[in-house]
């Protein structure tokens, strides 16, 4: 039963069964909001990886299309083996990071010992960021 509206925080608030259903809503919409920006990251196109990269790592124009044809490389992979449909299974998910690893070698390959320092310390950074959401996950 609907008791009354009230704004807080910009938002309207049903107070419906106690705020239950406004909890719900909320949560709702929020995590429709965070799928949407965490999707759109995860599309980022090869180009525009390494574009991102090469600011980054200060890449000459060169290296940038070299960076964005292992990306292309590796998306073209990666879509391959997720036509499959598994794509959550551990063999998959092994394959995929066989793929990232090689991709990573090639790209070390591109750059100089100034960037090569850079960009590992980016791929541990992100290898302890997934290993903390595994970790999360799991618990």
């Amino acid at each position: 039963m609907l008791t009354r509206y009230s704004i807080k925080f910009g938002i309207i608030n049903k107070k419906i069964n106690g705020g239950k259903m406004s909890k719900l809503i909320l949560t709702i919409i929020l995590l429709v909001f965070v799928g949407t920006i965490a999707s759109a990251q995860m599309r980022m196109n090869p180009a525009d990886r390494a574009k991102q990269l090469g600011e980054t790592l200060k890449l000459n124009n060169d290296q940038v299309k070299k960076v964005e044809a292992l990306f292309t490389k590796q998306q073209d992979q990666f879509s391959q083996l997720m036509s499959g449909g598994d794509f959550r299974n551990e063999e998959t998910r092994n394959k995929m990071n066989e793929l990232r690893e090689e991709s990573n070698k090639e790209i070390m390959k591109i750059l100089n010992a100034k960037q090569k320092a850079e960009y590992k310390k980016i791929l541990d950074e992100q290898k302890k960021r997934m290993e903390e959401r595994r970790q999360n996950r799991d618990n």
